[in-house]
């Protein structure tokens, strides 16, 4: 491609592309020579959270003084866009490398002592990066280590820059107390170095799952598992250093992520015979508390132990206080704010591994009925309507209803039925499923509008906020144009519901991806006339919502002066039949019927570039255009 001027870079080519920006070659002309830069995507450079999460990321990596942290040269704002300029470095990331298999033990350990010399490195200075996994680690061709991507790192007790409170991380990586409420401190990025280990000596991330829900469970309740167990070869030592590194409890954990290294380091290099030492009591105090204790009273910026240089050999002597005690690693009530739901899931005992001899802890019990994700009496408070762009409705007035609610999640996803206790809706009974991180209702009722029936979509998309609300929006569309409004919704949990009253979700189906949703975002519409001769062109915007069953789907466009194009899916086409009394531009009223059916476009493709089709306007009353026409909608952007 075209080299692409960007202030005194020369972009050159992209090499990456995430959540917080693009990353390119380019050369520095100022000092003649070819740099990494991090640019914010234009659609980003006016979201203040963003832009402040990306000024965070370069002020937080240039003050750490690590070889195992790629250097920031330079960091500012270029056009409106923020940008970030580090070393180039000419590697892989290590998730490429665990793409062709797990590694042998030795390599695994030493890439992660020098992974944990960044991380210590981080913590000195009261940094955590809270998104430590192998795509964020770039090896060289001699497995040099390197450490990026602090784009979410915060200061100790700093509050996340999320919109929404939500966790930010990755989560196959993420410590249990990332899911509860209050600030995860340094031991959060053990337990995620400690899951890395695990998957460079196995290939595999501890937890396996295919949603979020099982893995937050996973996190929670699962005993860390044994690297030996799903490679016989590796030395079974290599357990204990994985399950202390993943302790439930983070005051079990290794006190620094070079202490985790080193004990891996030991692990393969040094048997194991002897049991430990228990803890003596004055040792037992967690160091992190004592810590957070003195800073309180100082205001000092927290400072972890000093690294001891280049990791030593181990020598054979007294095993770390500890190692060997039994563990209860989860307290009897583990009070979590889920980021899929607004229930409390229930804690239990997890007993590790005592001595050398692995044991494999009892599975947890089954959650009481009222501790699912989403399970309990609800209330839902709702804003006054607007139309489907934000438009205020007049006479429009705030709503109340309260819902009880009974979820459940399986391998096919998270799905939770709802009854209405309480309140005004067009529905008595709701089903949702856990679409990408929000529950989503789709249901269908039916209703009048100006004396003709209609079909009544409605749709609750609902986020879980930490402190255990779930907000979002409920729509109201139809398949005639007419009664589409909107409403902000916020769900307040009020305490447990009888489960025996509402439907069973485990006895669902799972929810079907329709191919149909893959028609969203921003279209241009064309509306061609034969004869007499005629066209129509409008902007619109379509959302479309489907039916568990993924059967039925409606896909409402809707944009400027209140233009609504409704299409209902079935049947592998779409379909617009409408009938209503129109103001005809050239004079006079007329009275319209439409009927046109779209095909699904071959092969599916997502998103949808181009739907096209062909119908008859039929007119009576006035003089406005009628006949055959094409329509087609071509996508322009999201």
């Amino acid at each position: 491609m075209d080299e692409v001027e960007f202030g005194r870079y020369r972009l050159i080519s992209l090499i990456g592309r995430g959540g917080m920006g693009e990353v390119w070659r380019a050369h520095d002309t100022a000092t003649d020579r070819v740099v990494a830069i991090k640019v914010l995507p234009q659609h980003l450079a006016d979201d203040e959270t963003f832009k402040a999460r990306f000024r965070r990321e370069a002020h937080s990596a240039a003050r750490l003084d690590s070889p195992h942290v790629v250097p920031i040269y330079d960091y500012g704002e270029i056009d409106g866009r923020l940008y970030v300029t580090m070393r180039l470095i000419n590697g892989r990331d290590l998730q490429t490398i665990l793409a062709d298999g797990p590694l042998s033990a030795e390599r695994a350990v030493r890439i992660i002592e020098q992974v944990a010399q960044a991380v210590h490195a981080a913590h000195k200075v009261g940094l955590v990066h809270r998104d430590i996994k192998p795509s964020n680690i770039l090896l060289d061709d001699n497995d040099y280590a390197y450490l990026i991507d602090f784009g979410i790192a915060r200061a100790a007790g700093e509050t996340g820059l999320t919109s929404t409170g939500a966790a930010i991380g990755t989560w196959a990586y993420m410590a249990p107390e990332r899911f509860q409420a209050g600030t995860p401190d340094a031991r959060a990025d053990i337990y995620a170095l400690a899951c890395v280990l695990y998957e460079c000596l196995t290939g595999r991330t501890p937890f396996t799952g295919d949603d979020m829900a099982r893995l937050v469970a996973a996190h929670l309740t699962t005993p860390p598992p044994q690297p030996s167990t799903a490679k016989p070869d590796l030395p079974p030592q290599l357990d204990e250093v994985v399950a202390t590194g993943m302790a439930k409890d983070p005051d079990q954990r290794y006190a620094t992520t070079v202490e985790l290294a080193r004990a891996a380091r030991d692990a393969t290099t040094v048997p194991l015979t002897r049991a430990g030492p228990t803890r003596p009591d004055h040792l037992a105090a967690d160091p992190f508390q004592v810590q957070d204790t003195q800073l309180a009273a100082t205001g000092a910026a927290p400072v972890l132990p000093p690294p001891a240089g280049p990791l030593p050999e181990a020598q054979p002597g007294p095993m770390r206080p500890g190692w060997r005690r039994p563990r209860v690693v989860v307290p009897a009530m583990v009070a979590v704010v889920l980021l899929i739901g607004g229930g409390i899931f229930a804690g239990v005992k997890v007993s590790q591994p005592h001595g050398n001899t692995p044991t494999i802890a009892a599975p947890p019990p089954a959650p009481p009925p009222n501790t699912g994700p989403f399970t309990g009496t609800y209330t839902a408070d709702l804003g006054p309507e607007t139309d489907l762009d934000g438009r205020p409705v007049e006479g429009a007035t705030p709503a109340t209803q309260t819902w009880g609610v009974r979820s459940v999640c399986r391998p096919s996803g998270c799905v939770a039925t709802a009854k209405r206790l309480g309140g005004d809706t067009v529905l008595p009974t709701l089903v949702f499923d856990d679409v990408g991180g929000r529950w989503v209702s789709v249901g269908l009722a039916s209703g009048t509008c100006n004396n003709v029936r209609v079909e009544l979509w409605a749709v609750l998309s609902l986020q879980p906020h930490p402190d255990g609300t779930l907000a979002g929006d409920r729509s109201t569309t139809s398949n005639s144009g007419c009664n589409s409004d909107t409403r902000a919704v916020t769900l307040t949990r009020t305490g447990d519901v009888d489960v025996a009253s509402i439907l069973d979700p485990a006895s669902l189906p799972p929810r079907v991806v329709s191919p149909a949703e893959a028609l969203h975002g921003r279209y241009h519409q064309t509306r061609t006339f034969t004869a007499p001769a005629e066209t129509q062109e409008y902007d619109l915007v379509v959302r479309t919502d489907c039916l568990r069953g993924g059967d039925r789907c409606m896909s409402y466009f809707h944009g400027a002066d209140a233009k609504i194009e409704p299409l209902v899916f079935g049947g592998g086409k779409w379909t617009e039949d409408d009938e209503y009394d129109s103001p005809c531009p050239s004079g006079g009223t007329s009275h319209m019927k439409r009927i046109v059916q779209f095909p699904l476009p071959a092969p599916p493709q997502d998103p949808i570039t181009l739907l096209a089709g062909h119908g008859r306007q039929e007119e009576t009353g006035s003089a406005c255009v009628g006949g055959d026409f094409d329509e087609k909608f071509v996508r322009t952007g999201d």
